[in-house]
């Protein structure tokens, strides 16, 4: 499993459309092959700024998996125009700490 984790700088006063678009979204990453589940969270300290977190079976079903379907497009379409500046992702693979 993969998680993948993008931080994302919405538009001052967009923060509700975004929240809306996202919602939309998400049906869109939820359909995919490999899509395990996602979160999205608002940040606390810094208005206008989120993390979304995804869980993929792997790497490729987000790269090129989603990213290059036309899913991605549709998903792009609808919350590009939020973006204040270039959202920021990662990949991240578990530790077993136990």
């Amino acid at each position: 499993m993969i998680v993948h984790m993008t931080t994302f700088y919405v538009k001052p006063g967009t923060a509700n459309d975004f929240e809306s678009s996202f919602r939309e979204a998400s049906a869109i990453l939820a359909d995919r092959p490999g899509y395990m589940k996602h979160e999205l969270h608002k940040c606390v300290e810094v208005a206008d700024k989120y993390i979304m977190i995804v869980q993929w079976n792997s790497f490729k079903d987000h790269l090129p998996g989603f990213t290059a379907s036309e899913s991605y497009l549709e998903w792009s379409i609808l919350l590009q125009p939020f973006f204040e500046r270039p959202p920021v992702a990662e990949h991240y693979v578990g530790i077993r700490v136990k």
